[in-house]
């Protein structure tokens, strides 16, 4: 999810909620169906009929219901506080500065947003470049001379290293190669490396703006530090693969003003939405009011419920309308009418295509915004849909319907 922080100036939008979200580690500690248990400690992993009458008070003299006895083997009796205890590093208990920024840019993916030099990298690589360039002609003029006087050391590379090594200190072959070789590998090294950044994502307009409006609103660095994040077209981001999708981002700032209005309306001191989508860690890693942290592993699961909503509407609503259109009493008409029938069934079915062509639209736009899908998804998830309401109209408009 993509992270947002406010300026807590007024005038700059001080009242608007924030809403950055972070990836929850805990949903991904563990893969497979490996199970860690404690010796002699009822646990949740392996529920028992007899855990469930354990749960059962002991001066209880009644007998468990059959509902409770059922129930009973799904309950977990809670794990040991060595075990669900977890340590949050709090930005406010990290020292003012270099530290606490740090805290904050660690603290969230998006937030971790730092210089690429790329100008940097262009001069190193140039002036490499530039070194290498004139060790090939060196090695050239050398080639030449050798070719013209003694062939023999391009022809076998024993002789060469022979007659260099009777040359002494001089400026032979031997000694470009080598000088070549350390350069080149320099030269690879830092290209690739450069390669390597250039691949990295660019930071949204809204992660960007958040780590800016946090340097304005805690000044953690001197004026004359903070130029880093000042170069935005040379900044770049760690969070890997594809930029979160707009509707996402979307949904976090309409949860964020919301979280907002409830608090203002119900007059409580914690947004009370923060329970909901924001875990124990996360509402313990600050007490700024303006940064809020909102668990990506649920706001997804929200996404994902808006996202089934909207498909289930943009299937049943054409299906239903053409429906209707191709549905149409023409038939019922009295023979003597019926090239007026004829052509009413003639304008359903053409006004059943268009409502084909604009939900098909409608499906497309809604894939792109809502979704993460790449262009060969979406075309395909497009035409199938397309496909569908195809076949719905010609089941509907053919001959015999």
């Amino acid at each position: 999810m993509t992270g947002d922080t406010i300026v807590c100036d007024e005038k700059n939008g001080g009242d608007k909620a924030a809403s950055p979200t972070i990836s929850d580690d805990s949903a991904a500690t563990a893969v497979g169906d490996a199970i860690i248990e404690i010796p002699g400690y009822a646990n949740s992993t392996a529920p028992s009929s007899m855990a469930g009458d354990a749960a059962q008070p002991p001066d209880s003299g009644k007998k468990p219901t059959v509902l409770r006895r059922i129930t009973g083997s799904f309950k977990s009796t809670p794990d040991p506080i060595d075990v669900t205890e977890t340590n949050t590093r709090k930005l406010e208990n990290t020292p003012n500065g270099f530290p606490r920024l740090a805290a904050f840019q660690s603290s969230e993916a998006n937030f971790s947003l730092y210089r690429s030099f790329s100008y940097l990298h262009s001069r190193v690589l140039l002036d490499l470049q530039d070194e290498i360039r004139t060790l090939e002609s060196e090695l050239d003029e050398k080639d030449w001379d050798d070719f013209d006087e003694n062939p023999d050391r391009l022809r076998s590379r024993d002789i060469d290293i022979s007659k260099a090594r009777t040359e002494g200190t001089a400026r032979n072959r031997r000694v470009i190669l080598a000088e070549i070789r350390t350069k080149l590998m320099e030269y690879d090294d830092v290209l690739i490396k450069t390669h390597t950044l250039e691949s990295f994502q660019r930071p949204s307009t809204r992660n960007y703006r958040s780590v800016r409006r946090y340097h304005h609103n805690h000044a953690p660095l001197m004026d004359s530090e903070t130029d880093s994040i000042r170069s935005r077209e040379d900044t770049i981001s760690l969070r890997n693969g594809r930029e979160w999708a707009n509707f996402d981002g979307s949904v976090e700032v309409a949860l964020g003003g919301l979280d907002t209005l409830l608090q203002r309306i119900l007059r409580t001191k914690a947004p009370p939405m923060q329970n909901w989508f924001r875990t124990k860690e996360l509402r313990e890693k600050t007490g700024d009011q303006y940064v809020a942290f909102y668990s990506s592993e649920r706001i997804d699961k929200l996404i994902n419920v808006l996202i089934t909503f909207v498909i289930f509407v943009l299937l049943v609503i054409p299906v239903l309308t053409m429906y209707h259109l191709t549905s149409t009493p023409s038939g019922t008409l009295e023979e003597g009418k019926g090239g007026d029938a004829a052509g009413a069934s003639s304008k359903d079915t053409f006004n059943a295509v268009g409502v084909l062509i604009v939900f098909t639209l409608l499906f497309s736009a809604a894939m792109s915004l809502l979704t993460k899908a790449a262009r060969h998804e979406l075309f395909a998830a497009s035409a199938a849909y397309c496909a569908i309401l195809v076949v719905f109209i010609g089941n509907f408009t053919g001959p015999g319907s």
